[in-house]
């Protein structure tokens, strides 16, 4: 399950998530190769089987929940207008990760149970509430 929360307005003008109803139905889809200038390194080729993208709309502060077999993506934000937001997987600790290159920037935190596919990248629950002393290498001043 994935939780993405709008830190910005998101809407067609800047380019807001997209969602192609029921795809998460068709399990895997073949993917494609995408350009070096994309944001992630795999894609799909839309069909005329598939329904139309639905814009994903949101408001700052407001969140969207999809499955990740759920087709989704954004075209490229042209506007001067920013979009960002933060995203959120949950996932029970039987999932295993199957896209190697998307499994080198996970960061995982086991929050119940224990990782029975021993295919995550773990890090530790943080002892303290001190983010400069956090443990990730992607935290700004941790490097």
């Amino acid at each position: 399950m994935t939780v993405w929360l709008a830190i910005d307005d998101a809407d067609e003008r800047n380019s807001a998530m997209q969602f192609i109803p029921r795809t998460h139905r068709q399990g895997k889809i073949p993917e494609t190769t995408m350009d070096e200038g994309s944001v992630f390194h795999k894609g799909i080729k839309i069909t005329d089987e598939m329904c139309k993208p639905v814009s994903n709309n949101l408001e700052a502060g407001q969140i969207s929940l999809h499955a990740d077999m759920l087709v989704h993506g954004s075209p490229p934000n042209d506007s001067d207008k920013r979009r960002c937001g933060l995203t959120l997987r949950y996932c029970p600790p039987t999932v295993k990760v199957i896209d190697e290159i998307w499994a080198q920037g996970v960061e995982a935190i086991i929050c119940r149970g224990s990782d029975r596919s021993g295919s995550w990248t773990h890090h530790p629950r943080p002892q303290n509430n001190d983010i400069a002393k956090a443990t990730s290498p992607h935290v700004i001043g941790n490097n």
